[in-house]
């Protein structure tokens, strides 16, 4: 190859070249204006959009402050009567387990008495049977005796 068709071959890349950057670089420079005039107009916007996150803010601070001064004012008013309830109802739920642990002692005192009275008359019982047996087998053993000694009477 010769020189002069390496030059024609580096002329035409260069044309190309050149062909492809400049509708690249007249974007580059619509895009650098465009750029501009957003950055100008939020230079110009921007003080007064600061102001409104400012008095929002404050807003929301004072919201919460009052919102939380109001809990803290309901809790301090409420709180001493909530504890007052507690205190009662801890203080009748404490009579009426003391009241019901009295009245279960008393119904096992009355279930012991009653198994003693249910042993005393079981023992009765017992002894009344035994001797009521014994009675009557006496007079069994009395009447068979009879009967033996008026058997051998007629005995020869």
């Amino acid at each position: 190859m010769s020189w002069e068709t390496s030059l024609l071959i580096l002329c035409i890349a260069v044309v190309v070249f050149v062909g492809f950057t400049i509708p690249v670089l007249l974007q580059v420079r619509r895009t650098v204006q465009n750029l501009d005039l957003t950055i100008t107009t939020l230079n110009q916007n921007l003080p007064q959009i600061l102001k409104n996150v400012d008095y929002i803010t404050e807003n929301v601070r004072q919201s919460v402050h009052a919102v939380r001064a109001t809990v803290e004012e309901t809790i301090n008013r409420s709180l001493p009567s909530i504890l007052d309830n507690v205190d009662r109802l801890t203080s009748t739920v404490g009579k009426s387990v003391e009241l019901v642990r009295s009245h279960v002692e008393d119904l096992s005192n009355g279930v012991e008495r009653f198994r003693g009275g249910l042993a005393q008359i079981d023992d009765r019982f017992k002894d009344g049977t035994r001797d009521r047996m014994s009675h009557a087998l006496a007079t069994f053993a009395g009447l068979v005796k009879r009967v033996r000694s008026a058997l051998e009477s007629f005995r020869p």
